[in-house]
């Protein structure tokens, strides 16, 4: 079995063996150099890169040299001093290799090497050998006798430039030489650079950003995937986001969200999950593919934004513009908007409706002697009681500081009057319950039929308000307009 301490031996002795004209495959050399076959292949393309007429012969399936190519035919006056003789990879752009002696003068120089850094003097008196650590490193190799490869940074003439560096000891006419193949990083360096850069916004971003493969996996997660999820970016790495669901969104959004971004769309909506702990929280997602250089979908990318206190404020936002904020019942604005829908079915199709005007007896003087929270009391109580008293398909509201409307649909003003009269007899029952002598209330609740003069609700409830003024200032606790 063939044994090599480094690259250069491994090459040299790949060129050996063609120069013997052994037959050789790539499997037969990296089974003989303990390394894998791409490897092998790698050899193979740095040497036929250098100058070297490798080929490979179909009819033996095996690598050799070209029209008897032979390795002596490289070799040039001088050569003697040199510690391989690979004499083409100084034309090599693409290698940079430099050969020293031990005491530090420079043996040869390609012209990668010479364009990348310049070490054409004695490496022992170049303060950048010593600053980058490049000496030490050398005199570790010398001391050794081992390949040493390392990543360094050099700084010359201003620029920083990184590189990956080995050095390695070569033995050519029992003297050792020091051979240093040097990589420059500096492209892939400055590239990870700003991927880095690239990733610190990204987690620096009030969003989540979640990056998905063709089938959903999750691949990778930022920074802020545990304060919005509770979930720790090595719990969800690897799972699929189905994770997340709550099972409060419709599946046909679902479908509608995958069938988007397969067909290479992006998708845009909110999703209603579900944290690690089980509280609920919306999210505004939006999901793009990520296309290779072919134009294939790859991966999906999704920017997660959480939405929740936003969907509370719209919540309490659209309940005070609907709703009473002391009762819960629509306020006047809404039942006269809803009111007229009504109306309008009932006066298309012929429909018969009521509307009830409940109003509190003395109410301000009750405010004046009990106080507002009594008042307030008052109201939520009666309020429960009207909704308690009339179907689901009813309208009520909040009509006025101690009044409330009920709109009974398909109800005449005969069958109207039980249900006004059953409202004014429990609303006699309410009581606070905040003195000695718990103060109780009663009502006065109009009545008035849809008619077709009446063009809209608030024709209807302004009659309904007439009425009740008109008999309030004499009566109290009564039902009116059912006679």
């Amino acid at each position: 079995m063939y044994k090599y301490t480094n690259k250069i031996d491994a090459l040299t002795g790949i060129l050996k063996r063609l120069d013997a004209g052994e037959q050789i495959t790539a499997e037969l050399l990296a089974d003989d150099f303990q390394v894998g076959v791409r490897t092998i292949y790698r050899y193979l393309n740095h040497l036929q890169a250098a100058g070297y007429p490798i080929y490979f012969d179909k009819e033996s399936r095996s690598y050799r040299f070209l029209n008897s190519f032979r390795l002596n035919q490289t070799k040039t006056p001088g050569s003697g001093t040199e510690a391989f003789a690979l004499h083409p990879l100084n034309q090599v752009a693409s290698i940079a290799v430099a050969t020293f002696r031990t005491s530090g003068e420079c043996v040869h120089i390609n012209t990668a090497m010479q364009q990348m850094l310049g070490c054409s003097d004695n490496f022992r008196e170049l303060d950048w050998w010593r600053e980058s650590g490049l000496l030490a490193m050398a005199d570790e190799v010398l001391e050794t006798g081992r390949e040493i490869c390392r990543d360094l940074t050099l700084n010359r003439q201003g620029r920083e430039r990184w590189i990956q560096a080995h050095l390695a000891p070569v033995q050519q006419d029992k003297v050792t030489y020091l051979v240093f193949l040097a990589q420059d990083l500096s492209p892939r360096m400055h590239k990870e650079i700003q991927v880095a850069r690239f990733f610190a916004a990204i987690n620096q971003s009030p969003n989540l950003i979640l990056v998905t493969d063709t089938t959903g996996t999750i691949e990778y997660v930022s920074e802020r995937v545990e304060e919005m999820t509770g979930y720790t970016a090595e719990e969800l790495i690897g799972t699929n986001p189905r994770i997340l669901k709550s099972d409060q969104t419709p599946p046909e959004i679902y479908r509608n969200l995958w069938d988007t971004i397969n067909r290479g769309y992006t998708w845009s909506g909110e999703l209603h999950n579900r944290k690690k702990n089980g509280d609920y929280y919306w999210q505004h997602i939006q999901i793009s593919p990520i296309r290779n250089h072919r134009q294939d979908i790859r991966r999906f990318v999704a920017v997660i934004e959480d939405i929740s206190r936003q969907k509370r404020l719209d919540e309490e936002i659209y309940g005070y513009a609907v709703s009473d904020r002391i009762t819960g019942l629509y306020n006047r604005k809404i039942l006269l908007e809803l009111g007229n829908r009504d109306i309008a079915a009932a006066q298309r199709y012929g429909h018969a409706m009521t509307l009830l005007i409940v109003d509190i007896d003395q109410f301000k003087q009750f405010n004046d002697q009990y106080g507002y929270p009594a008042g307030n009391q008052i109201l939520q109580q009666l309020a429960a009681l009207c909704r308690d008293s009339v179907r689901s398909s009813d309208l009520i509201g909040r009509t006025g500081k101690d009044s409330f409307g009920i709109l009974l649909t398909e109800t005449d003003l005969a069958a109207a009057a039980p249900v006004a009269e059953r409202i004014r007899q429990k609303a006699g029952t309410i009581c606070t319950g905040q003195a000695a002598e718990p103060p109780c209330c009663t009502v006065s609740v109009a009545g008035v039929a849809l008619e077709k003069r009446h063009l809209d609700m608030e024709e209807l409830m302004n009659e309904g308000e007439r009425l009740l003024l008109q008999y309030q200032t004499c009566h109290h606790d009564c039902c009116i307009g059912f006679k």
